[in-house]
């Protein structure tokens, strides 16, 4: 069992500043699925029953793929000549949001998990990529590439309008929002010529640095309980998934294998770490339970 310790900050009722312990404590990681394919991107259901990931096992390119993680079942949502992948459920389940590249067009679509139906989501003009769901269920946030910039964009899936977020000549990409859906966290080069994590405030459009473990770090996930996130560093020399505490400028390095790991994702019901690692050569999705502890 890894366990990290992180010192938060509250105030008590007089008002007076002090400072509290938690630990982070992790089992040892579980293998829940592989052996089909290249498997890419993650995603878990809100009732945390199904992962929803992307493999390139029917056509070398990509189909959205469900995995039941009570029954063992595995489902292809889509079946197309084209690339699909990143997918991101919405917040009743019902459907995933996700990114084809038909023909040289990335765009953003959704299909239905009960009968494989899909429909248009972004505009086909503009290349747009890693769609994420606001956790009250109106939003979605993805990056799109237009007048050579790599910007944010948020879009109202009530009144399907559109709001750039950034505005600046920078790559930013791997939007997230945050689990209060205050903030959105992504990951940019904007303070070198490296990746880095930062934050957005939506109501204000604020962007501040958030403290990383150095290298290339990428692919945040929302936090959990407003006190840390996870994202991934080749700080290490290796692809690495890193725990990030949010109020303190610490780190904990999670994964150590030989394989990179990547694409984390919280399981905030049961306390898990998914990710997809070649730790065992091919590529497989496994779990890791962690406790929470003052």
């Amino acid at each position: 069992m890894v366990s990290a310790k992180s010192m938060l900050p509250f105030f008590t009722a007089a008002g007076a500043f002090v400072l509290f312990s938690i630990n982070v404590e992790f089992e040892e990681p579980v293998r829940i699925f592989g052996d089909y394919g290249k498997i890419q991107t993650l995603s878990i259901s809100p009732d945390s029953k199904l992962l929803a990931f992307s493999s390139d096992y029917r056509d070398q390119k990509g189909d959205i793929i469900l995995y039941n993680l009570e029954t063992k079942e595995k489902k292809t949502l889509t079946k197309t000549d084209y690339l699909e992948s990143q997918p991101v459920f919405s917040k009743d389940g019902k459907e995933i949001y996700y990114f084809i590249n038909e023909a040289g067009i990335g765009s953003i679509k959704k299909v239905s998990v009960e009968d494989g139906s899909v429909s248009q989501v972004t505009d086909r003009r503009y290349w747009c990529e890693f769609p994420a769901i606001s956790p009250d269920g109106r939003f979605l946030v993805y990056y799109s590439k237009r007048e050579n910039k790599y910007n944010l964009y948020e879009m109202d899936l009530e009144t399907k309008k559109e709001t750039r977020l950034t505005n600046e000549q920078y790559f930013d990409f791997g939007p997230v929002y945050s689990a209060d859906g205050k903030y959105i966290y992504f990951y940019s080069n904007r303070t070198g010529s490296s990746f880095s994590l930062f934050k957005i405030e939506k109501n204000t459009q604020k962007i501040t640095p958030i403290f990383g473990p150095g290298g290339f770090t990428f692919q945040p996930t929302t936090d959990m309980k407003g006190q840390f996130i996870f994202a991934v560093s080749n700080v290490s020399g290796n692809n690495d998934i890193y725990l990030i505490f949010l109020d303190n400028n610490k780190t904990k390095q999670v994964t150590t294998s030989a394989g990179n790991d990547l694409f984390p994702v919280i399981d905030k019901k049961n306390n898990r770490l998914f990710f997809i690692s070649q730790r065992e050569g091919d590529y497989a999705i496994y779990s890791r339970s962690f406790h929470i502890k003052p």
